[in-house]
């Protein structure tokens, strides 16, 4: 592979099953190969978290009107040098973040972290 394109979806990984990924992600690419990822921060759904970090890494989300009463498991970001972590052995190119639109501010921020890292 040449580019990798995970908006929005690795986060649903407990830590295990994210490191393997990454590290399959890694074994399939060319050199050179590029990976564009985006993780969510801690800083998303900050009113509707409950309960601690489960020792594999997820904290259920539930409350929240986009879930209709039903429950989330998410693996959250917390800092730009937590986000580098989870994506080595990929050389960093770029890391940031950015905020969905919320026009209704239904769950506080929304913040995601970007990470794009090269081959």
């Amino acid at each position: 592979m040449d580019f990798i394109f995970a908006n929005q979806s690795l986060y649903y990984l407990p830590n295990k099953d994210f490191q393997k990924t990454i590290e399959e992600f890694y074994d399939l690419c060319n050199d050179g190969a590029i990976i564009f990822a985006t993780m969510i921060s801690s800083k998303a759904y900050q009113e509707f978290v409950a309960g601690d970090v489960k020792d594999n890494g997820l904290v259920e989300v539930k409350s929240s009107p986009r879930l209709n009463g039903e429950s989330t498991y998410i693996n959250f970001t917390n800092t730009i040098e937590e986000l580098k972590e989870k994506f080595k052995p990929f050389k960093p190119l770029f890391w940031g973040d950015y905020e969905l639109i919320n026009l209704y501010n239904f769950e506080g921020s929304i913040q995601h972290f970007i990470y794009i890292g090269k081959k």
